[in-house]
């Protein structure tokens, strides 16, 4: 009866012992901070960035070259990861027309301030893929040249949208280096008749009763190049 009343005052001890280990341990983890390179949910991570890139309208003869309206331009952002996937981004960029579109005839300044939500697929690979959507405001002038010279003139601000995806490469725990491809919505001037050398005319088809450059709701393929600092 005394070997058994020893061996369960024993166990009770070795359990006791254990439960205590066990706690300590518990605390300890809490308190160590995380190790290098993780990064836990539920940390809001903000970061910062700049891109160059350029967007162009599907040509109307059918061919699907997207270099109508050709635009280049850069822009700065900045992130905030909500947690591992999801991340929101803030965006402002500036574009001009490209030498291309001064031969057609048309010149334009465009600034595009967005707000967009992304998700990002494989966060702890060296690639990581992101689908993202996202929207904001234009503000854009847009000139019709004939001969070298301003003609007629219209500014404006219209809503614009976007969806794409990308793929960011993780070079080290903070800097991120990536690329873009998006569906730009935005609008498209309106071309009036075409020269067949490439210039096109401005005539009655593409300005408004008012005198104003017509523009149309329209889809720009948009390419972008990025580096990004997360902190």
């Amino acid at each position: 009866m005394k070997r058994l009343a020893t061996m369960c005052v024993f166990g009770v001890a070795v359990a006791a012992t254990g439960i205590a280990s066990a706690e300590t341990a518990g605390q300890a983890a809490k308190d160590q901070p995380a190790a290098e390179g993780s990064y836990p949910d539920g940390f809001l991570r903000p970061g910062f960035g700049a891109r160059v890139g350029g967007y162009g309208f599907r040509q109307a003869d059918g061919e699907g070259v997207w270099d109508n309206c050709r635009m280049n331009g850069v822009g700065v952002f900045g992130t905030l990861d909500l947690n591992r996937h999801v991340f929101g981004e803030v965006g402002l960029d500036f574009y001009s027309a490209a030498p291309e579109t001064n031969d057609q005839g048309l010149d334009r300044v465009s600034t595009h301030g967005t707000l967009g939500i992304g998700l990002r697929m494989l966060p702890d690979f060296i690639v990581s893929p992101y689908a993202e959507l996202g929207g904001g405001v234009e503000l854009t002038r847009i000139e019709a040249l004939q001969d070298g010279e301003t003609v007629m003139s219209h500014s404006g601000a219209y809503p614009v949208g976007y969806i794409g995806f990308g793929l960011e490469i993780n070079a080290t725990e903070n800097l991120k280096l990536g690329g873009a491809f998006r569906m730009l919505a935005t609008v498209l001037p309106v071309y009036g008749e075409s020269q067949g050398d490439g210039s096109w005319k401005w005539n009655d088809t593409a300005v408004s009763s008012g005198g104003k450059i017509e523009t149309q709701s329209d889809f720009a393929a948009q390419g972008q190049l990025f580096v990004r600092y997360a902190l």
